[in-house]
């Protein structure tokens, strides 16, 4: 019986195709304060709105040996707020900076949108100690916990919760590993036929800390940077900063840097305070700054958020087995500003779960001699089905 079994478990190859995917349902109502409203435009200006979106992505892979390939796709169907805002709103969805237009808006109007869009489309071919990707993928070289100056590639919006794949961009990445632990990455990547990102990085472990090196070219400006990840007294410590030297008069020197620190306790409680310096934020912009969060809105590794200076606290814990919890807040003195972000997470079986979420943005209202309040408040039920 034994030599029956092993047989015939053998005799079962191994698909080289692998799908993946799931349906989401996402709701969400938000609230603005009309005390932070000039009184000239709070007539025009609605206070509350309702969306709702439906969330089909599909993620196809192939693995053949040598050759990989993988393509990955969303399909999204809005209704309600988002598509009466009309241009802006199909502008800002529609945007595909890549090489090949992959985005496709298939319906819209003034209440509902449909729109697709291909993030992940790569093939790559991997011998001995090499590896080359082409395509578009995800090239992450983020090594702290919510911003990442080292990802020259791939930033994303820490506040998108909807999006965990994050975007991807359309680049040639190739991969040289020397031995078990240092590795060699080259980044190119144009955008609209010239050269927007070519960088290079290093990466080794010494002294129990991972490390890595970049140096490359961003956007019309020299790039160099670091970044490390390892551990002080039982806490996890990493940071990363990169520096940018503008090619001519035009440009401005910045440096972005970002460092963490975290710690799991015995109970499962994770805790984790970080801070950003953001040189490319301007000053003293205040609550006007959360608008260019709005819709998943996307900054560059040059000024990855809205503030010059930002702390960040989360917190995170698992109830059980089915339910878990987190909080994360984040402050910046410019305008006295404060994001609160909690979320709870219930698991209905294997591959259904329920997550529900709000987002606080709280700052000094210039309207009301800089009292500080509430500007916006958005509130957020989700459920997904994974396959």
């Amino acid at each position: 019986m034994l030599v029956f079994i092993s047989f015939g478990a053998a005799a079962q190859e191994a698909s080289p195709w692998e799908l993946s995917g799931y349906l989401k349902y996402l709701g969400s109502y938000s609230l603005v304060n009309e005390q932070f409203i000039p009184l000239e435009q709070q007539a025009a200006t609605a206070t509350s709105s309702f969306d709702q979106q439906l969330h089909n992505r599909f993620d196809l892979r192939y693995y053949g040996g040598p050759w990989s390939a993988g393509i990955g796709m969303r399909n999204r169907l809005f209704q309600g707020a988002s598509p009466e805002q009309g241009d802006s709103f199909y502008k800002l969805l529609d945007d595909d900076a890549g090489l090949v237009g992959l985005s496709f808006l298939y319906w819209k109007s003034d209440r509902v949108l449909m729109h697709t869009i291909f993030d992940r489309a790569w093939l790559q071919y991997e011998k001995d100690k090499w590896s080359f990707r082409l395509g578009r993928q995800r090239i992450n070289w983020g090594m702290t916990s919510v911003f990442n100056p080292n990802d020259l590639l791939n930033q994303y919006n820490f506040l998108d919760f909807d999006y965990e794949e994050r975007p991807g961009v359309d680049a040639l990445r190739v991969q040289f590993f020397p031995n078990f632990s240092s590795q060699f990455e080259l980044a190119l990547a144009p955008l609209n036929g010239s050269m927007h990102t070519a960088a290079l990085l290093y990466r080794n472990n010494a002294y129990a800390y991972d490390f890595q090196l970049i140096t490359g070219v961003y956007d019309e400006h020299f790039t160099a940077g670091g970044g490390w990840a390892g551990s002080i007294g039982g806490l996890g410590f990493k940071g990363e900063a990169n520096y940018y030297l503008p090619f001519n008069d035009k440009g401005e020197e910045v440096l972005v840097g970002s460092t963490d620190i975290d710690y799991v306790f015995t109970n499962g409680i994770y805790l984790s305070l970080g801070y950003l310096y953001n040189q490319s934020a301007a000053e003293g912009l205040g609550v006007m700054g959360f608008n260019s969060l709005s819709d998943g809105q996307v900054l560059s590794p040059k000024n990855p958020f809205i503030f010059r200076h930002t702390t960040v606290l989360s917190l995170s814990y698992p109830f059980n087995p089915l339910i878990s919890g987190s909080l994360t807040s984040m402050y910046s003195p410019d305008g006295n500003s404060t994001i609160v972000f909690p979320s709870i997470t219930y698991s209905l079986s294997t591959n259904l779960d329920v997550l529900l979420a709000g987002q606080f943005f709280l700052a000094d209202n210039q309207q009301a001699t800089d009292q500080y309040d509430w500007f916006v408040q958005s509130f957020f039920a989700r459920l997904k089905w994974s396959f």
